[in-house]
């Protein structure tokens, strides 16, 4: 426990009276945090918690890395923001680092502040290409919540908050769900799900598809066979790839990029929220030479490119490399997924970990593969949160522990939550 902060109840109240928040919050949320260092943050009250959300999945090095802190401190005193016209030392750099390690199909990039709005452009940039109105996106896909976005978002909730019916130009193809496939168990997968998809895409005008390699929602990761045969597909038809790494980049996967698990050269490849290090909001939509030749952005985001952030990202690069978190998310990923099975819970019913992005599905029978209820789920995450987790819950039927540390995680980090994980569900199911 830390120190309390004297005004720890005035500062909760304000919060209650004054801020909007987007979603309703279960027991003892909203916590508000007073400090936060490496994978544990704390709260007003001097409350721990182990942070299993790396701050909405932003602090990829661990909250306040002191390099990344004193990069932004330094930039500071030297530029803050200038002109979209114009530049500064730290962006460019930035740039030309984020060509270097992304695929070889990537040439330029164009800042922006937010993953949301870094998908809105690559959106644009692929409609000027192309000439061609229509975007494909997988079922269970996410890509951000502004209008454009949603609408190559998969969720109805999240669609419907919009508050108008959604444009018709956008169209969803078969993700890959191989725990809950309908063609039953596979020994040997031929990919069925993707049968009629060239039919599909073809029968529309469309631009590009747009999909995570590996996706968030649940932590799932397609065989390299699925994405070889939509690759090849969209390859035969002239449809571009819009890579979305703004949850899967920066080392999360245990690759510094998710595409580089299946050899994925995109047209466009979108990045943000852990690309500052947690310091201000910076994202990119990044390019072929080809693809950007035309692009018009009507104007450029007011902070996109932002001095203060850039120089953390620079940072945060640094960081990644130098303290080796890409391998050491493969090794904690792996490590998770076998504590997460030894376990032997009777409502862990899948464990999905590529890198530390991932999580554990939970069912309440592993033959059925029935969904654990929402009041169940509530009870788990409740319970987790009392223990001092902090973690979220996703997943197609919202029965995933969303589990997406800071990649500096350690072992021992990961066998403090799985031991509440474990007292929690045998309290959850005794209720």
């Amino acid at each position: 426990m830390g120190d309390k902060t004297p005004d720890a109840a005035a500062i909760e109240a304000d919060d209650q009276k004054y801020v909007m928040r987007p979603w309703t919050h279960p027991a003892g949320e909203p916590v508000i945090v007073a400090k936060a260092r490496g994978c544990v943050v704390t709260d007003v009250h001097g409350k721990d918690y182990l942070d299993f959300t790396a701050g909405y999945f932003v602090n990829n090095a661990g909250h306040c890395h002191p390099r990344i802190a004193e990069a932004a401190s330094r930039q500071v005193h030297e530029v803050l923001q200038v002109s979209g016209k114009h530049g500064t030392i730290p962006m460019v750099r930035l740039a030309k680092r984020l060509v270097d390690l992304a695929p070889k199909s990537i040439h330029k990039v164009f800042f922006s502040t937010g993953g949301s709005e870094a998908n809105e452009f690559a959106l644009k940039l692929a409609r000027q290409y192309t000439k061609k109105p229509d975007i494909a996106y997988l079922e269970n896909g996410y890509h951000g919540l502004t209008l454009g976005s949603l609408e190559v978002t998969a969720s109805e909730k999240y669609r419907e908050s919009a508050g108008k019916p959604l444009g018709n130009d956008n169209f969803a193809i078969p993700t890959a769900y191989c725990y809950r496939c309908k063609f039953g168990p596979h020994p040997q997968c031929n990919v069925q799900c993707l049968d009629g998809v060239e039919e599909k895409l073809a029968s529309r005008q469309t631009a590009a598809i747009i999909a995570e390699p590996v996706q968030a929602v649940g932590g799932l990761a397609p065989p390299q066979k699925w994405w070889d045969r939509l690759d090849q597909i969209r390859r035969k038809l002239k449809i571009l790839l819009i890579a979305d790494e703004v949850q899967t980049g920066l080392g999360r996967t245990g690759k510094m990029f998710a595409v580089e698990h299946y050899g994925l050269e995109p047209d466009i490849m979108t990045g943000g929220k852990g690309l500052s290090g947690g310091v201000g909001s910076m994202a990119v939509t990044t390019a072929s030479n080809e693809v950007c030749q035309s692009f018009f952005g009507g104007t450029t985001p007011t902070s996109g490119g932002n001095a203060v952030s850039a120089a953390a990202g620079l940072a945060l690069i640094d960081v990644i490399v130098d303290e080796q978190l890409v391998e050491n998310a493969l090794k904690m990923g792996q490590y998770f997924t076998e504590a997460a099975w030894a376990l032997k819970d009777p409502w862990i019913g899948d464990v999905r970990f590529t890198g530390l992005l991932g999580g554990i599905e939970l069912v309440k029978d592993r033959e059925t593969k029935e969904v654990l209820g929402k009041k169940e789920m509530g009870k788990v995450k409740d319970l987790l949160h009392e223990a001092g987790m902090l973690i979220t819950v996703s997943g197609w039927h919202g029965n995933v522990l969303r589990l997406q540390p800071p990649l500096s995680i350690t072992s021992a980090q990961i066998d403090q939550f799985l031991a509440a994980l474990r007292k929690t569900l045998i309290a959850v199911r005794g209720s």
